[in-house]
């Protein structure tokens, strides 16, 4: 039965203020930004059970993403609101969502030298201007179901091409300097993590809208994601803290200081974040009052006010129980030391078996193309040519399928490196906040989905009068030297068929 939505019905339902899902939405634009100087404004869940079940039905089965979209770089003209009751048009381009990090244009107004450095999907709108400098943003967060990418090196080269019907989008390849940790040119400031991947989908029931945000970002408040230079060189982000020196140090000053001699070798040092007599925080309800409780039912950090006259000075909540802040905070940090090893542990396993597996592929194509070469090249320099051009596309859809796995295993270091060396240094309220957010979003990377098995062997072998044979989905055929016909394969998983490319020999 068709579902239609009522013109009177609101396309969006407000998100409750402090409410888990408020938390999650906002940990992820931090985590996305990577800047704690964001505060969501609003956020509303988009209420269309049509495009839900339009998106269930097309992406059963298919990889899964959250990806951010700037409602200022929503194509073809649409609305907020006509996306959100009709989903969006896709065209014959399709429509691009990056995942991973977001480059805010005012993020780093402070003209010092960028260096060049790609740090995500660098958004094209400014936001709207509000007093004091801050700026006002408007964001859609999209499932995208992406399933097997097929591989290209710009957005505009996807599209004169035809998606390969066994593939669901396209992966536009960034700098590889994107698919590693770069080095941060602003000291004290971290993460050095970057994350950027952009998928093309041309089937609007690939893409979903799930909630429409306003965030506001200030670049007057505190970075709280900022760690202070080392007490030393004064140019590394200070990470170890020395009680007998009562300093804080980089790794490099560290080391140097404490080999020199036996007696400094002996000096305690700590984590920056775990050192003794660090202040405790504000209240969340109470700026300007220290939270010195936890209150382990709400999950709160609670203050002096918070229990007299407050949220926990009356009714159920008083009798609540509470433990001391930094009790609850250590108990946080040894818990997610203790499950960073344990989640999606197996899932890593597979992906980092898959990835050595789609390696391995990777070079044996290379290799045997070299092999292919060498065989055909005194026969005919045109077969040399046609073997080159499709060992090139084999190891182009196998390098779609490893960038996809690692894509996966970064997804998951850099969401775990910004809570390992970046949020533990937040003050104990923003801590045990964001450490609860934190497990949600790794859950959340759990259940979107996964890749699909990984495509057969695709060598290339040289056989009788010039034939090149691969394992691939597609089947090509030639009567004469130079044509060649492609049958496409049938949806559902299975096996694909042997491919051939015959010349005349």
């Amino acid at each position: 039965m068709e579902l239609h939505q009522a013109p009177d019905q609101p396309f969006a339902v407000p998100v409750t203020r402090r409410s888990p899902e408020w938390g999650w939405l906002e940990y992820l634009l931090h985590a996305s930004c990577s800047t704690y100087r964001i505060r969501l404004r609003s956020a509303c869940s988009v209420a269309n059970k049509r495009l839900s079940l339009e998106f269930d039905a097309r992406c059963k089965g298919l990889l899964q993403l959250h990806a951010w979209l700037p409602v200022a770089e929503i194509p073809f003209g649409q609305t907020v609101e006509d996306i959100c009751r009709n989903g969006f048009k896709a065209g014959h381009v399709g429509v691009s969502f990056h995942v991973g990090n977001l480059q805010l244009p005012s993020l780093y107004d402070d003209g010092r030298d960028r260096g060049g450095n790609d740090r995500g999907h660098n958004v094209k709108s400014r936001g709207r201007s509000l007093p004091a400098g801050r700026r006002l943003y408007e964001f859609l967060l999209c499932r995208v179901g992406a399933g097997r990418s097929y591989l290209v090196d710009k957005a505009a080269q996807a599209e004169s091409l035809a998606l390969p019907p066994e593939f669901d989008s396209f992966c536009v390849r960034h700098s590889p300097a994107n698919e590693q940790v770069v080095n941060e040119e602003f000291p004290g400031v971290l993460p050095r993590h970057v994350l950027h991947h952009e998928y093309m989908v041309r089937d609007p029931a690939q893409a979903l809208p799930v909630y429409l945000v306003h965030f506001e970002f200030d670049p007057e408040m505190p970075e709280l994601l900022n760690l202070p230079l080392c007490d030393s060189c004064g140019l590394q982000a200070a990470l170890v803290y020395c009680q007998a020196d009562d300093a804080i140090l980089c790794r490099p000053c560290d080391t140097r200081i404490h080999s020199a001699n036996k007696l400094a070798s002996r000096h305690i040092r700590v984590e920056l974040n775990r050192r003794p007599n660090g202040p405790l925080g504000s209240c969340p309800d109470h700026s300007g009052a220290e939270a010195d409780m936890y209150c382990t039912e709400c999950k709160l950090p609670v203050c002096q006010h918070c229990r007299k006259l407050g949220n926990h000075s009356a009714g159920e909540a008083k009798n609540h129980r509470l433990i001391g802040l930094r009790e609850a905070y250590q108990h946080a940090l040894k818990e997610s030391s203790s499950t960073a090893n344990s989640m999606l542990s197996e899932r890593q396993r597979v992906e980092q078996q898959q990835v050595a597996q789609l390696d391995q592929r990777l070079v044996a194509v290379q290799e045997s193309t070299q092999a292919l070469e060498d065989g055909i090249y005194d026969q005919v320099q045109l077969a040399v040519k046609q073997g080159q051009a499709l060992a090139e596309e084999q190891a182009s859809l196998f390098m779609a399928d490893e960038l996809e796995a690692k894509r996966q295993l970064e997804q998951v270091a850099w969401m775990d490196s910004f809570m390992e060396d970046h949020v533990k240094n937040l003050p104990p309220p923003d801590y045990l906040n964001a450490w609860l957010l934190h497990a949600k979003v790794r859950e959340d990377v759990n259940q979107l989905g996964r890749l699909q098995q990984a495509r057969a062997s695709a060598m290339l072998r040289l056989e009788g009068g010039l034939r090149l044979v691969t394992d691939d989905s597609k089947v090509y055929s030639s009567e004469a030297a130079g044509t060649m016909t492609a049958a496409p394969r049938p949806r559902g998983g299975k096996s694909p068929p042997k491919t051939r490319f015959l010349l005349d020999g």
